[in-house]
């Protein structure tokens, strides 16, 4: 299958579905500030005007969420900087997110695997990480690298769940049995590749602008790249009731398909 042909396929699939599409404007002004994403920036030189490409669809389908509450999807070119270059890492690629509302995690990962065995049959497993996790991002980084990465699967596909809540701002967190806070989160590997990660959104406004102003501070203190925190971003998700979001990444998803 060719990219042109995936991502017709893409969109007759959406929209057989009743979804809407979501055009993403790629020169933003301010934009969400989320752990680990760099973004590019550029300047109007006529205006002397900074503008930022966006890392990922999601503060254009936030905006339509706020606005309509409908389902909704975009297929977006998004940019990172600060990453390594390799088979699974390209400072541009192609995302496709799509959001469902009044859809719990469980609904979403129901409609996650009925997405994908729509290209790939395949059988899925789910696995949720132990409790007692690290409590910081670079011991679970390592831990999860060094003893849960290698154990997934090959062949097929796994969502995995239970991460720790400070790792994903916007995704809800929710307590566990051992009175744990964690996301309401998973993360989709297929043949031991992350392809898809999806969450049931986090609403709180005042959580996610102390995410947001922690990270700042963060880049501020270790002189990595800062841009404008979108104030815009966290009004609309603070406008959503239940709801749950999708990204996936259609450059590893294609390879999967040739």
């Amino acid at each position: 299958m060719t990219q042109s042909e995936l991502l017709k396929s893409i969109r007759k699939y959406f929209w057989r579905r009743g979804f809407v599409e979501v055009e993403v404007p790629y020169l933003n002004s301010s934009l969400p500030l989320e752990p680990n994403l760099y973004a590019f920036k550029t300047t109007w030189e006529h205006q002397k005007q900074t503008f930022y490409l966006p890392t990922s669809p999601e503060l254009a389908l936030k905006k339509h969420l706020s606005q309509n509450r409908q389902k909704c999807f975009a297929i977006s070119h998004c940019f990172r900087d600060l990453e390594a270059s390799n088979e699974l890492h390209n400072p541009e690629f192609l995302m496709l997110e799509w959001y469902l509302p009044n859809q719990n995690l469980a609904d979403l990962i129901k409609f996650t695997k009925k997405f994908v065995r729509h290209f790939l049959k395949i059988d899925f497993t789910e696995f949720k990480l132990p409790p007692n996790l690290p409590q910081n991002e670079a011991d679970f980084n390592q831990y999860f690298l060094n003893e849960i990465e290698p154990t997934l699967p090959r062949h097929g596909g796994t969502f995995v769940t239970g991460y720790p809540a400070y790792l994903s701002p916007l995704a809800k967190p929710v307590g566990n049995s051992t009175g744990q806070t964690i996301a309401d989160r998973f993360e989709l590997y297929i043949n031991g590749i992350e392809i898809a990660n999806g969450c049931v959104e986090n609403t709180d406004a005042n959580s996610i602008k102390s995410a947001f102003e922690a990270e700042k501070e963060y880049r501020r203190q270790h002189h990595l790249p800062l841009h404008p925190i979108s104030t815009d971003f966290i009004d609309y998700c603070s406008r959503l009731s239940l709801c749950s979001g999708v990204g996936l990444g259609i450059d590893r998803f294609l390879n999967l398909l040739k």
